[in-house]
């Protein structure tokens, strides 16, 4: 029985040994960031004194709209989710052929690096369909993210339209099938889209929540973000070299190579000792 535990003992703490050696040979070099998003949550709003509407914290508002349109933004509870709210209230006659709320933020250096690491997801609340020309697949209206790096333009659109993706010059749009007027959770990743285009990477970018309908489809037209969730990649620093590589090997082999000639020599020694001493007498 002692020597059941023994050898279980042995392969536990062997097991714990390798265990850490590949945990460290993984994540040697690796640095984590947190979030270059900054109020995901959408949570905390102050004043934008330029368009004079409310808008969320650390983001910016840009808006376009003719002089009859209504454009706004506002933080709600809605259909049982906290969130944000964008509409427009378009004209039959507008003076622009788009009107446009986009929520942003801009991104470079570090933040830059982070984001084209990241896995995306948000909860949308999409109310209309995407509508776009079928001769030349130029779009007339969105809703979902924008990512604008100041040379190519990417939408992430979200209506209930058959998953498919637009190629226009210097414009990609991947519309993702999502149901209307119900909440849907869904995910974005900006890097692979840059691949799939055949875009270099760029030297900075914005992100985007957009919202915008053109002149052809006037009335009131809303739809909400909520939720906006950012998990960021590690960054490799410096990977271990081979060398590094062969020295965690020998040193695993040497540790668990310890502990079995240490759990060896005990019994023999106490059997010797046992041999060699006296029996005692009876008193």
């Amino acid at each position: 029985m002692p020597a059941i535990r023994i050898n279980v003992a042995l392969l536990s703490v062997s097991l714990c040994v390798i265990v850490l050696t590949a945990a460290y040979a993984t994540y040697y070099g690796q640095v984590f960031q947190p979030s270059p998003l900054l109020n995901t949550n959408l949570k905390f709003w102050t004043r934008d004194p330029v368009n004079n509407i409310t808008k969320p914290y650390l983001w910016d508002v840009d808006l376009i709209k003719g002089t009859t349109d209504n454009v706004s933004i506002y933080p709600t509870s809605y259909d049982g989710r906290q969130s944000m709210a964008t509409r427009i209230i378009r004209q039959q006659n507008s003076s622009t052929v788009w009107a446009t709320v986009h929520v942003r933020q801009d991104l470079r250096g570090s933040g830059l690096s982070a984001i084209l690491r990241s896995r995306i997801s948000l909860w949308v609340y999409p109310t209309f369909q995407y509508w776009y020309d079928q001769n030349s697949k130029n779009p007339e209206g969105v809703f979902g993210v924008e990512i604008n790096d100041g040379t190519n333009l990417l939408w992430y659109v979200f209506a209930d339209g058959l998953t498919q993706t637009f190629q226009l010059p210097r414009h990609r749009i991947v519309l993702i099938q999502t149901p209307l007027k119900e909440w849907s959770l869904r995910q974005i990743d900006i890097a692979d889209q840059y691949r799939q285009a055949g875009w270099g990477s760029p030297q900075s970018l914005s992100f985007i929540l957009i919202m915008g309908i053109t002149a052809g489809h006037p009335g009131d037209w809303v739809g909400y973000f909520s939720g906006l969730r950012v998990d960021v990649g590690p960054l490799q620093t410096q990977p271990l070299s081979f060398t590094q590589q062969l020295g965690l090997l020998f040193a695993d082999i040497f540790i668990i190579g310890g502990l079995l000639a240490t759990t060896a020599i005990p019994p023999k020694r106490r059997a010797q000792n046992g041999a060699a001493s006296p029996k005692r007498r009876r008193r």
